[in-house]
């Protein structure tokens, strides 16, 4: 038996449950490199509550991307979806579970 295909979307999300923010976001910046686009939406949500954990001072910056990207990469969001995003991003550090529930959603 050999080794198993390289997936870099798997080994980002293995970190992110591992809780290995720089490993997770350098795999990021190389899968983003190497492909030429952006990690996947849904990945990249599943890396801000472990921003919001252990940089938060990077936090808001990383977030904002991410709406800019929900709003692009969503078709035709209203409002009233864009201002419950926004609402669960900004909740997401003191209340991690329910706002990445919800965002997950909206993915």
């Amino acid at each position: 038996m050999g080794n198993p295909p390289f997936r870099p979307v798997r080994e980002i999300e293995s970190a992110v449950q591992r809780g290995e923010l720089r490993t997770a976001v350098a795999l990021a910046r190389d899968f983003s490199a190497e492909h030429k686009r952006p990690v996947p939406l849904g990945v990249a949500l599943k890396l801000l509550p472990l921003i919001a954990q252990h940089s938060s001072r990077e936090y808001d910056a990383y977030a904002v991307r991410w709406l800019e990207r929900w709003l692009a990469e969503t078709p035709a969001p209203t409002i009233e979806q864009a201002a419950e995003v926004a609402a669960s991003l900004a909740e997401l550090p003191s209340e991690p579970l329910g706002a990445a529930s919800t965002l997950a959603e909206a993915v």
